[in-house]
């Protein structure tokens, strides 16, 4: 083995530095690596002492220094630079009174026969494992020592302080002894003690006002600085560590407790105003039907009402009184919406048809203030679903103690006077609206000759006297009342001429409309000869020899009545409703009936 040099064990043990236990155990193995004599010496034949290596690895009773090696000696020299598997070896001088490694020499110096090497492979293997287990256990040792001393370093220092990364009402409390925490966090519950105010503020007024006085509360921030206390200072060393990583990535923040004082007065402000500002949605709805108006419906608004909701409120003032926060709170309540709207329930009273006819220049105003009376009775009236209108029963009796007037009216194809002459003008004008309404007609007669306010086919008769009764009767077959206004109004163009109005409301139609249109489908000629008849009142005529012509010779017709639906202004249908057949007519002459 090449000799080495002190200077170079030194450094390569300085690289390389073992603990004390690793060098003891690599000793030890050393020592008990071979049986009887030790290797690399030989006893003395003449003392019977062991003498030691010239230049090797000594082990002696005393320690002697060591040359060119470690040495293990009853007491353990300081280590110089380390040492590692390497560096145990002889050196190449000749030991005296010893035996070089390998072989030994007799006494005359001459060399003898080389022993067979024992176990020197296994035990280099077993060493070099064994200070390899011993090294990593140590590099562990030292990885845990570091991290430990780590720790230490940062959690120590805040055995007796608040954790940094630690807020109370906002308050850094890091570095901050239990007691200057303490003073910190009360201070400034004092000073906004003595200027917190909140002002509670509804659509832009304000609806009251809170301050300290009014609570009469004091803070104890203690439980909430028990709860920062503990951030950082619960568990184990390596616990607290890694809570205080924690806290400075996510720093931990807490306000004082609700305040022990009268929170009644902030219950009974926010009892007082929500009485005030609650108040149940209204629907819109019918107010009142009055003909007389232009849109006869009085319809209220519908109202949102209002609701608030006190909790929230009352858990943001409790907030603001315990981290002392002044300042302003607007009440916002929730809105309610109304079941019903005004858009939607005028749907329910839609125009649904309308109908108009003139009333001749010629009418008596007798005449006129029958077909008014009549309108009296049918204006503003109600027909509530499935239920059928009649004329005669809603008019009455057309008599003088029913308030109609005498005039000119149709009986059997003549013009005679009787109460309620014109009538029959308001119940066509009713048929017209009725039928474009979409309403089912029941029953109705057309008059036995043409009459002057509209064409033929469009008219609806009506007649009471005695037991012989011509009625109009219609019903109602929507799902929604039936409202009718009935007038006599002077005409948009010419206010001289009268027309006998009727309108009719109800569910909307929506785009549909309709119209009435008749057809003349045949023509009927005029009878040649007249017909006599005596004139037994004296109407006309008195005596046998005087005549008078009261009704000329007349065609008659057969009219066909259509009902056309629009939809979108657009004809969707045309429905046959009715044919009306009016007679011809004969020329009638009235005679006296004396003589003279």
């Amino acid at each position: 083995m090449a000799r080495r040099t002190q200077n170079q064990n030194n450094q390569m043990n300085h690289g390389n530095q073992i603990p004390q236990r690793v060098e003891n155990a690599a000793q030890s193995m050393m020592n008990q690596a071979s049986f009887g004599p030790r290797r690399g010496y030989i006893p003395s034949q003449d003392t019977g002492r062991t003498l030691p290596p010239q230049g090797g690895w000594q082990q002696t009773g005393q320690q002697a220094p060591a040359q060119g090696g470690w040495q293990q000696t009853g007491q353990q020299a300081p280590v110089q630079g380390g040492w590692n598997p390497q560096q145990a070896y002889y050196t190449g001088q000749n030991p005296v009174n010893g035996g070089q490694r390998g072989f030994i020499t007799n006494q005359n110096g001459k060399e003898q026969k080389k022993q067979p090497k024992k176990h020197t492979g296994l035990i280099v293997f077993t060493v070099i494992l064994i200070l390899g287990v011993i090294g990593a256990g140590g590099y562990f040792a030292g990885s845990n020592y570091l991290r430990n001393k780590e720790i230490s370093e940062k959690v120590e220092p805040y055995d007796g302080l608040f954790c940094p990364g630690v807020y109370v009402d906002g308050i850094h409390l890091g570095g901050m002894t239990p007691e200057q925490a303490l003073n910190s966090v009360q201070s400034q519950i004092q000073q906004r003690h003595d200027s917190w105010k909140v002002t509670l503020m509804y659509n832009g007024e304000q609806a009251a006002e809170i301050d300290a006085d009014m609570l009469s509360f004091s803070v104890d921030p203690r439980s909430t600085l028990n709860e920062a206390w503990a951030q950082g200072h619960t568990g184990t060393q390596e616990e607290r560590y890694e809570a205080m990583l924690r806290l400075e990535q996510e720093p931990f923040a807490a306000y004082t407790a609700q305040p022990a004082g009268n929170t009644q007065v902030i219950d009974e402000k926010l009892a007082q105003i929500k009485a005030a500002i609650d108040r149940p949605a209204t629907n819109s709805q019918l107010i009142a039907f009055d003909p007389s108006l232009p849109y006869p419906f009085d319809i209220s608004d519908e109202e949102y009402g209002y609701s608030l909701d006190t909790e929230p409120v009352k858990q943001r003032l409790y907030q603001m009184v315990s981290t002392m926060e002044s300042g302003m709170v607007e009440l916002v309540p929730d809105r309610i919406e109304p079941a019903v709207r005004k858009a939607d329930l005028m749907r329910q009273y839609m125009l649904r048809s309308y109908a108009s006819t003139p009333i001749d220049r010629h009418s008596t105003e007798d005449r006129n203030n029958n077909i008014r009376h009549a309108f009296d009775y049918i204006n503003g009236y109600q027909l509530e679903p499935g239920k059928t209108f009649s004329f005669n029963n809603v008019v009455g009796e057309r008599t003088q103690e029913n308030g109609f007037f005498p005039a000119i009216e149709y009986v059997y194809g003549e013009h005679v006077e009787g109460y309620g002459g014109g009538v029959c003008q308001a119940s066509t004008t009713l048929y017209q609206a009725a039928v474009c309404a979409g309403l089912q007609i029941i029953k109705r007669e057309p008059h036995s000759d043409k009459v002057s306010y509209t064409d033929l086919g469009k008219d609806a008769t009506v007649y009471w006297y005695g037991k012989r009764r011509i009625d109009l009767s219609f019903k109602n077959n929507t799902e929604g009342t039936i409202y009718i206004v009935a007038a006599v109004q002077s005409d948009k163009t010419n206010k001289k001429r009268l027309n006998a109005t009727v309108a009719i409301y109800g569910l909307d139609m929506g785009d549909v409309s309709y119209k009435l249109e008749s057809e003349i489908t045949q023509t009927l000629p005029a009878p040649f000869s007249p017909v006599y008849k005596k004139d037994m009142n004296g109407t006309y005529v008195t005596y046998k020899d005087q005549q008078k012509s009261v009704t000329p010779a007349k065609e008659g017709y057969v009219v066909d009545c259509y009902l056309v639906e629009y939809t979108a202004g657009v004809q969707t249908n045309r429905k046959l409703i009715h044919t009306d057949r009016y007679d011809e007519k004969a020329e009638v002459i009235y005679v006296g009936v004396k003589s003279r």
